[in-house]
């Protein structure tokens, strides 16, 4: 009898369980992709190149930005899968050299896209 140790796959927008081999090779289930697909051709990228606006689409779908858990943060991996980059929507900012040297980088757009597909949270109460 062969056991494995998986953890089983969660979505990586709203945290459901994935079971369907797309939804888990993809990170996403089925209505978050359509939700970010949807949220990719709404946001406004318009501060961006549009290669930028592509290779935002691109770093998506390799998962090399996904969110973190604290809202409003993002982890991205460089291009060449060396570097880890810190991304923040609400603050606009990135810890990439072309953020530092005061450019608009992919990562920051594929952030706010996926900020723009996050689901909604309930505010808490003050008590």
């Amino acid at each position: 009898m062969a056991t494995t140790n998986e953890q089983p796959a969660h979505c990586l927008r709203c945290g459901r369980r994935l079971t369907a081999t797309a939804s888990i090779s993809a990170g996403y289930g089925r209505v978050c992709r359509a939700r970010i697909a949807a949220a990719a051709q709404a946001a406004d990228l318009s501060a961006f190149h549009a290669w930028q606006a592509e290779k935002a689409r691109e770093a998506i779908e390799m998962r090399a930005v996904v969110p973190s858990s604290r809202t409003g943060l993002y982890v991205a991996v460089s291009g060449d899968g060396t570097t880890v980059y810190l991304v923040d929507v609400i603050e606009g900012s990135c810890t990439c050299k072309a953020a530092a040297n005061g450019r608009r980088c992919y990562h920051l757009a594929a952030a706010l896209i996926l900020s723009a597909a996050a689901p909604a949270r309930t505010a808490r109460r003050a008590a």
